[in-house]
Parts: structure tokens; sequence; C-alpha cells
């Protein structure tokens, strides 16, 4: 395009400027429209997000919306955010349309306005028709590849949008400290000194200068009201959540040398919201651990009470399970 640029420069200054300022214009006026489409495509996806966890919300605690007549509120909710992604879509539509319309009309205005300079210049001797008819081939071309560049950059613009979302995933820091580097020796004490923590930035601190040593075999029970940073606590030491402030110790070595494996290696847990994965009730039983001997898992659920009903099944331990499983409620 630069090339072809000289050579219509070369031909006349005039009518050279006019068709490079039309794809100067041609430029400004889809850069223009890019920037309301790309509020327009942030939009959209947001509001996708928000109608994918309606949705699966709706489908998992369907029977309560069902026994509180919560389904019309719901319906209401998503046919709400459908209509909102068809208005954005509409507005995204409409302004393609409107520089669409635009830019062919600068065109045209283009191809007569070059028309009627070349015939001037003709008519006062400055320029034959061979040349006009070169200018004009050579126009054609350079206003051709100055389009298919100007689009190249548009549609890269648009799929940054796209791809700034999925590097939000892509480029996620991997858990700090898990690996370990640190030989724990049979201390298996657990303590947190001057832990601090807020759920955000602008949250207030939930967690305050918090200091508690465990001993090994030392029962420990968390009072307080509802929202005081229990279960967050519990998180912190298990190495789930990551404290503003402070550290933990197991055994008097600090987490960051130990890793957090380390503290996953001795610990079990039962969380809010935790459920039965997909799977038989042996494969739940012993999850990630090896337990070749399956009396170990029969002693196991004996002592958790769970044995006899679990004798009962079909399948006995064998029996598939899932998070929508209600036969072992407790």
């Amino acid at each position: 395009s630069i090339i072809i640029a000289v050579i219509l420069l070369s031909y006349n200054v005039e009518l050279a400027a006019i068709v490079i300022m039309a794809s100067v214009l041609y430029s400004v006026v889809r850069f223009a429209a890019y920037f309301y489409i790309k509020q327009n495509q942030l939009s959209t996806i947001a509001l996708k997000s928000r109608e994918q966890s309606v949705l699966i919300n709706t489908l998992k605690f369907i029977q309560t919306h069902k026994l509180y007549g919560g389904l019309h509120r719901i319906h209401n909710q998503y046919h709400g955010i459908i209509t909102d992604e068809a208005s954005v879509s509409a507005k995204s539509q409409i302004i393609t349309m409107i520089a669409t319309n635009i830019n062919q009309f600068i065109s045209g205005f283009r191809n007569i306005l070059v028309l009627f300079v070349a015939v001037l210049l003709a008519l006062n001797n400055e320029m034959t028709i061979g040349m006009i008819f070169a200018f004009t081939a050579y126009s054609v071309e350079f206003s051709r590849r100055s389009t298919i560049v100007i689009n190249l950059i548009y549609k890269i613009q648009l799929l940054k949008i796209q791809s700034s979302r999925l590097s939000e995933i892509v480029h996620a820091t991997d858990e700090s400290s898990l690996a370990s580097y640190f030989e724990l020796n049979e201390n298996y004490s657990l303590s947190a000194r001057g832990i601090y923590h807020q759920y955000d930035k602008l949250a207030p601190l939930v967690l305050v200068d918090i200091n508690i040593d465990i001993s090994e075999n030392e029962t420990v029970l968390l009072t307080g009201d509802s929202g005081s940073g229990k279960s967050t606590f519990i998180k912190i030491l298990l190495g789930i959540t990551e404290p503003v402030a402070g550290s933990l110790f197991i055994g008097g070595v600090n987490i960051k040398k130990t890793g957090k494996h380390a503290i996953r290696k001795i610990t079990s847990s039962v969380l809010q919201g935790d459920s039965l994965f997909p799977g038989t009730i042996y494969e739940n039983i012993t999850f990630n651990d090896n337990l070749d001997n399956i009396e170990q898992v029969y002693e196991i659920a004996d002592a958790i009470g769970i044995h006899d009903v679990i004798t009962r099944l079909p399948l006995g331990y064998f029996t598939q399970v899932g998070d929508m499983s209600d036969f072992l409620s407790g």
C-alpha cells in the first residue's frame, strides 16, 4: 500500500490526497464503531455469565424454588437477561450497519470526487486520459489493500476482547508454596501467628491478629457469630485461603518452607458446601489415599456410623453416587 501511495502521489498530489484521506476516514469510522462494539461485547460476556449462573443455580436448587414458589421469579429474571442480551446484540448490529453505510458513502463520494477532479485536470491539460485510467486502477488497488489491512486490525482488536478474558484463566497464578522443600519431624503441632484477613481490599478485616497453637491430638472448638470468619480461618489453616498477613507453622517450621502439601498430608476436613464426587462410595471414602485393604474402608465407615447403611445397598460400597444423590442424607 505504501508503494502504491507513492505511485499515486507521483501522478497527482491532489488526487492522491483524496484517495488517502478516504482511507483515513474509513479507518476512523471503523475504529469509532469498535469502541461501542467493544463495550457491547463485554456486556454480552457478563450477561452470558449471569445467564449460565442463574440456570445452574436454578437446577441445583430446583426443589427449594418449587416449594417456595420461586420459579416465576426465576423465569422473569432469566427472561430479563435474555432480553438484555438481545438488546445488546441489536445495538451492535445497528452500529455495524451504520458504520458500513458511512464507509460505503465515503467510498462512493471518493470515486465521484476523484473523477470530477481528474476531469478538471484533463481539461487543463495537466493529465491525459491514459493517466486518469492508470490512476483510477492504482487508487482502487490502494483502497482495496488499505481496507484489508484496516479490517484485519479491527478483527484482531475484537479478538483481543475474547483473548483477554481467556488470559485470566490461562495466566491465573498457581497456588504458591505448594511443593515441600523441608522434611517434617514427628511433631505435627500447628500454629498461627498474626493472622489478618479481609474478603476484598475494600471490605473490613474479618480476622485481626489471630494467634493460636494446636498441639497434636488436641481438640479445639472455634465459636463465634455467623460471618465472624470461623470457616475462613479453618481454610487458612488448611492452606486453601491466603491470609492478608501472618504466618503458619507446622512443628515450629514456617509453611513457606514445608509447603502447603505438608499441611494437607496430615489433615482432613469436611467444609461447608462439600458434596459427594461422581463415582462409587468406596472411591469417595478413599479418594486420593491408596487403601488396598478394604477392611480399612470398613473400619472408617463403621467409625462414622454409615457401614450398616452402605451394606444394605444393592451394590454396597460400589454403589454409584454423586452430588445429586440423596439416599445417604443424614
